[in-house]
């Protein structure tokens, strides 16, 4: 999968009641070279922005995260991980008000770091059972008891890959993130 290109930040706005009204160059740049070819202007703008967020934490996450910004009118700032099958991308995201309740999302690359495939993460695997849960926030994957270790570590404590199978991925929270998060939501004046 290629590196981010563009130094420039991935933004997106949603009007009071969440729906997409604009998307930038950047995002759309993103979403292409992230297998979301599709997710052009015509297929985004006008939706609602739930309908692109998998995982009920995550949804309350930023249902917090919104409400928090749209009371208190004062931006928020986030630090997260969207990685690829070969590298790191670690993001600071940006929840910032607008006028009439309408808030701005931009999302600035930090840093990349290449690393060995992995192809847990490559969109264009085969999947197959189990369903892996990956924290949204930071990617750290479940095991089970709700133990949340880091990617490579599930991946090998786990032996998807002696088993010849590529689990699905769906997306949760773990309990660092949430708590971070949430603190630093009731840290805004």
């Amino acid at each position: 999968m290629p590196k981010i290109s563009s130094p420039l930040p991935i933004q997106y706005s949603i009007d009071r009641a969440d729906r997409i009204r604009f998307i930038n160059e950047a995002w759309l740049q993103f979403a292409c070279q992230n297998a979301g070819a599709h997710l052009n202007r015509a297929y985004v703008i006008g939706k609602s922005l739930w309908e692109f967020i998998e995982g009920e934490d995550i949804s309350q996450l930023y249902g917090l995260i919104f409400k928090a910004v749209r009371t208190k009118h004062q931006a928020v700032v986030f630090r997260f991980r969207c990685d690829s099958s070969v590298c790191r991308r670690y993001f600071q995201l940006t929840v910032s008000p607008l006028q009439e309740d309408e808030l701005m999302l931009s999302t600035h690359l930090i840093r990349e770091v290449s690393r060995s495939p992995v192809p847990l993460l490559d969109p264009d695997v085969q999947r197959g059972e189990p369903v892996l849960t990956i924290c949204s926030w930071c990617l750290k994957a479940c095991l089970p008891k709700k133990e949340w270790v880091e990617l490579e570590e599930a991946i090998h404590r786990l032996d998807y890959l002696g088993k010849g199978v590529v689990p699905r991925l769906t997306h949760g929270l773990c309990l660092e993130c949430q708590i971070n998060i949430e603190e630093e939501l009731k840290n805004l004046r």
